[in-house]
């Protein structure tokens, strides 16, 4: 029950994988077909992203001799009729016990970043999800196979050794089984749900369809029957001698992708008119789906992995896509959205600067067309006030947390998320200052990962502005700056309180003005803006962010504390936290290759310093299960963040870190999320989940991709 994932130089175990719901999504489509835990059904998500039972779905094998039965379904009995007057219901409670399913340890899983594998007796069943690269649009028209709103899924039957003709089946019983349609119509045999998505196999001689409260007798007899009410079931003959495989393509179809200030269509329906013809589409692009399935999944197993760190992103990957909508307007313009999983924001300004890592390696221009939006439509200017003074001050150019919520895009220049507050109590705080490093991180990184310095000239005097917000964040005045941020933006409210993005945190973390957490970010963002304005030759912005990292350098000595090895989480409010998030910010210019040692000794020797600190029993390495927990005086932890803090600790500060922070990571992320898929919300001392569903920031657990060793790496 072993298989063999090639590494460089070795060969690396991957323990048979445990069952857990996970996503089969197409790309930018914002569905995904969410299955795999054995306690659950199917949650079809579709423009609806979170967990719900959908119904059952059935793969597997029968005759009047014997069912066999791949399933995923949370019911426990048999189907029961009741007659009420001249009507008629069926209702089906889970398990389907004369269907045979394999329990769950007879079942050996792969999982892989582009399939979902599961193996049991005669039957094997692959799910396809292929997450190439996809082509910048300003080179021209994304090709259909990149974006196809559907996936496929390989039934294959082994009736070789068979003495009896066989059928393999696909079977589906929707929560309500009335409104799903049988038909064989343009080609396909397909069980559809209205005209928003379906099952569907080509139509060819051997193929037939089945739906009714006796569907399993019928399939036991070959005989095609529709009656709508009960089990639809998509089936194939299988010889005797032979082994065969049937395809089934889970196709969706909408028109708008969005509303509200911006509304736009999906990209896919350039190649499609209508929910059948994409159906057509997905099943006659099948063959290069598993080509480009096989391709991405050896160039990913090609590369420096650990095998915890492998089946993360692997999960991860999925969620990233499961939330994304690749969009046109009205004008032909391309647009890229990421939704926040379960709550709905729409590109989350704090989650794109961590998916940041994955896009530049896979697709760069997503960075770009994210960023233009927020440029023109999601940023604005603002007055600020400083702790200990009345008079309001000039703050400058900032974003917002977001673009909207659910399915509208939000007032230009507001967010759906913040809102001035009269008490620091509760959420939905303005993140002027988290944001504003945000987009430098965002923009700055797009600029120096791709080398499209030239972009930058579309929007004259930008890094000025985005230099001259930093500095007004600081003080009012040069003589009174030290490099520490501590402005409150007036859009907060009375409250007079700025959060990060760690709101869901305790107060180690919640508050920005301060914060020592802002400090390290600002400190990196200083030396993006720093090594972006010297490539463009413009030495005056490249002047001023050196002569406020100077002052950075100087002023980290206020975060000392006397009282405690590690740093002081804020200037300006009194908690004894040792946080390990911190180094966080480091990450991703690390990764760029801007950050650097030698550039920075100061930074790396503070942080060297305050990880080891942190990095001990009961303080930020949890007693009762050796997560990491990013405050120590907060038992909320989040996967993505913990990815990022571990990266930073390990690759960037060079630190040996205990392997059960490595471990907690994948048991968040499929024992404690094995029913809700990847989480991003989990109490660090009992693995619970708590929020986060549907989670795409994981996605940046993609920055072991392609890591160097140590050893080979030159700072």
């Amino acid at each position: 029950m072993m298989e063999y994932i090639k590494g460089k130089g070795a060969e690396k175990k991957c323990d048979n994988i445990k069952m857990f719901h996970t996503h089969h999504a197409p790309v930018g489509a914002w569905a995904s077909l969410t299955f795999g835990s054995p306690q659950k059904g199917v949650s079809i998500d579709f423009q609806e992203p979170n967990v719900k039972d959908s119904g059952t779905l059935l793969f597997g094998m029968a005759n009047e001799d014997e069912v066999y039965t791949i399933g995923f379904t949370e019911r426990k009995d048999t189907t029961e009729e009741k007659r009420t007057g001249d009507r008629e219901e069926i209702k089906t409670k889970g398990v389907y016990e004369s269907w045979n399913l394999y329990p769950t340890e007879d079942i050996r899983r792969t999982l892989t970043p582009s399939m979902d594998r599961y193996e049991a007796g005669k039957l094997s069943l692959t799910v396809h999800t292929p997450y190439d690269a996809l082509p910048d649009p300003e080179d021209g028209q994304i090709p259909a196979v990149c974006c196809l709103p559907g996936i496929i899924m390989d039934l294959m039957v082994d009736n070789i050794a068979g003495k009896k003709d066989t059928m393999a089946f696909f079977g589906f019983v929707f929560r309500e089984p009335k409104k799903i349609y049988a038909s064989r119509e343009a080609g396909l045999c397909s069980l559809s749900y209205r005209d928003e998505w379906m099952f569907a196999a080509q139509d060819q001689e051997d193929v037939f369809l089945i739906q009714g409260g006796d569907a399993l007798e019928k399939l036991k007899k070959c005989e095609e029957a529709v009656h709508q009410n009960g089990p639809a079931v998509i089936g194939m003959r299988v010889p005797a001698g032979e082994a065969k495989m049937l395809t089934v393509a889970w196709t969706v179809y909408t028109c708008n992708g969005s509303n509200g200030f911006m509304p736009m269509t999906y990209y896919y329906r350039n190649f499609y008119g209508d929910l059948r013809k994409a159906a057509i589409g997905v099943l006659d692009y099948a063959p290069l789906i598993r080509e480009i399935s096989k391709k991405t999944d050896k160039q990913i197993r090609s590369l420096h992995w650990d095998q915890n760190r492998f089946m993360l992103f692997c999960q991860a990957v999925r969620a990233y896509y499961a939330s994304s909508q690749l969009l046109q307007d009205e004008n032909g313009c391309i647009h890229w959205n990421t939704c926040e999983g379960a709550y709905l924001w729409r590109n989350t300004l704090d989650l794109c600067a961590d998916h940041l890592i994955w896009e530049l390696k896979r697709n760069p221009w997503v960075v770009r067309s994210m960023m233009e939006d927020f440029i023109r439509h999601y940023s604005y200017r603002d007055k600020v006030v400083f702790p200990g003074k009345k008079e309001e001050f000039e703050g400058g150019l900032s974003f917002t947390h977001d673009m909207g919520c659910y399915f509208s895009y939000s007032e230009y220049g507001y967010s759906a998320y913040e809102r001035e507050n009269d008490s620091r109590s509760g959420f939905y705080f303005y993140m002027t200052t988290e944001q504003l490093l945000n987009g430098i991180y965002c923009i700055i990184s797009y600029c120096l990962y791709t080398g499209d310095i030239i972009w930058l000239d579309k929007f004259p005097g930008l890094l000025s502005e985005l230099m001259s917000s930093l500095e007004n964040r600081d003080a009012p005045t040069a003589e009174e700056r030290n490099g520490i941020l501590k402005a409150v933006s007036v859009r907060s409210g009375k409250c007079r309180m700025e959060s990060t993005t760690y709101d869901s945190l305790d107060y180690a973390l919640r508050e920005a003005s301060g914060s020592l957490y802002l400090f390290i970010k600002s400190w990196c963002s200083l030396v993006l803006l720093k090594h972006c304005a010297q490539q463009m030759g413009d030495m005056d912005v490249a002047a001023r962010a050196e002569t406020m990292l100077s002052k950075c350098r100087e002023s980290e000595k206020m975060f000392e504390s006397g009282e405690n090895t590690w740093m002081r989480a804020n200037l300006y409010t009194d908690v004894q936290s040792a946080v390990s998030a911190v180094t966080e910010p480091l990450a991703l210019p690390y990764m760029l290759g801007i950050l650097t040692k030698q550039e920075e000794p100061v930074l790396f020797e503070i942080l060297y310093s305050h990880s080891i600190a942190c990095l001990q029993d009961g303080i930020c390495i949890d007693h009762e299960t050796g997560g990491l927990r990013l405050s120590s005086s907060s038992n909320i932890t989040w996967t993505s963040k913990t990815v990022l803090t571990l990266y930073a600790m390990e690759t960037v500060l060079g630190l040996s870190l205990p392997e059960s922070l490595s471990e907690e990571l994948i048991k968040w992320a499929q024992v404690s999320a094995r029913d809700t898929t990847i989480s991003d919300q989990i109490l660090s001392d009992t693995r619970a989940v708590i929020g986060g569903m549907y989670y795409p920031r994981i996605v940046a657990s993609s920055i072991w991709v392609e890591v160097q060793p140590k050893a080979e790496r030159k700072d």
